[in-house]
This record gives structure tokens, sequence and C-alpha cells, in this order.
């Protein structure tokens, strides 16, 4: 089934292998949910990954944007967030609100595959996301192979001959300092 606009606010699609953990892919076609670290991790960004792609051709750059639409929840932050991140301070910078993105996005998801497309009209080209997880229907093993699967297509719209590039930027999740400390009580 397609969903687009606000039908996609809800949407987070599991990537990722049987028994492994898992990474949503958010509605608006950017990451959410990483639960990866053998416990639940609801309502992440994992900050500041994301898939970005830019268009340009002989001369200069055209476009660049974050492969992702407008962020369709938490406007005005969350309650679970330390340090003038919370509610009323705006949602996670981490989110890549405010970055130039997408101002349409199609999303299909049928368990395994979720496909999702992105369209602008300053951004000249189509693009496609196609993204699942390892399943073998009666293969546990090779259904539980830690790991998601992301496929991007671009067809150049134009009549101009013009290059592509598509980046991720991933957050080392195993290499963050715990803030906890922060908010331990202190004697004096």
């Amino acid at each position: 089934m397609w969903y687009e606009g606000a039908k996609t606010k809800e949407i987070s699609f599991p990537l990722g292998g049987i028994g492994t953990g898992c990474i949503g892919l958010g509605g608006n076609g950017g990451l959410v949910d990483f639960e990866i670290k053998n416990r639940p991790n609801k309502n992440t960004t994992a900050e500041f990954t994301h898939f970005a792609v830019k268009v340009e051709n002989e001369e200069h750059v055209i476009d660049c944007r974050v492969l992702q639409g407008d962020l369709n929840k938490n406007y005005i932050g969350c309650t679970e967030r330390p340090l003038y991140t919370g509610y009323g301070f705006g949602p996670d910078r981490g989110t890549m609100a405010g970055f130039p993105h997408f101002e349409k996005v199609d999303f299909y998801g049928e368990y395994p595959i979720a496909e999702v497309n992105f369209f602008h009209e300053k951004f000249p080209g189509a693009i496609k996301m196609t993204a699942f997880s390892p399943l073998i229907p009666t293969n546990e093993d090779d259904s539980s192979i830690p790991a998601a699967f992301f496929e991007i297509e671009i067809e150049n719209t134009t009549s101009s001959k013009l290059k592509y590039t598509v980046a991720l930027s991933c957050n080392n999740f195993y290499s963050q300092t715990k803030t906890a400390h922060l908010y331990e009580k202190q004697d004096l």
C-alpha cells in the first residue's frame, strides 16, 4: 500500500535480521528507532545518521539535500531528552530538520521490502530508495544476518548531463560517552 503526506507520520518500517536488532525506516525516508544494543530504543534518531544526495554538472553543484522528507513529529521536542533538547526546544538537531530536504515523499511498504520515492521541484531528478532485510522463509541462518540493505536509484529528468552522488553519514553508536553523570546527585 502507498502512503503519502500525513499518512507517513507514524511509519517505522523494521530493517534488520531476525533477532539481531532493528533500525526503522521512517515514513519520510529518515532512519529512526535504532534498537541495536540489546534494548528497546524507540523515538531515537541516531543523531545525524542520514543519506544525502548531491547533483552537479561539469561547472558547479546544482543542488544537494538530505535524502528524506519533512519531519513529521516532535516539532516541540521530546520529553525524554536532557539539557536543552527536551519539550519546548524543538526537534533534535540530529534529525536533520532544517537542512534542505525533499518536499514530497511517497512510501510503499510490504515486509521485508520498503520503497520510498522522493520529489522536489528544484531537484533535477527522480529518486527511489529500496530498503530491505534478509528474509528467506525456513532459513533462519540467512534470515538472521545483522544487516539492512539500501538501493538508491536516480533518474535524470533533464536533457543535461549530470553527475549524482549519494553518501551515508552514520553515527558510531559504540563510541558515545554516557551523559548520566550530568544528572547524578552530588553530595557537598
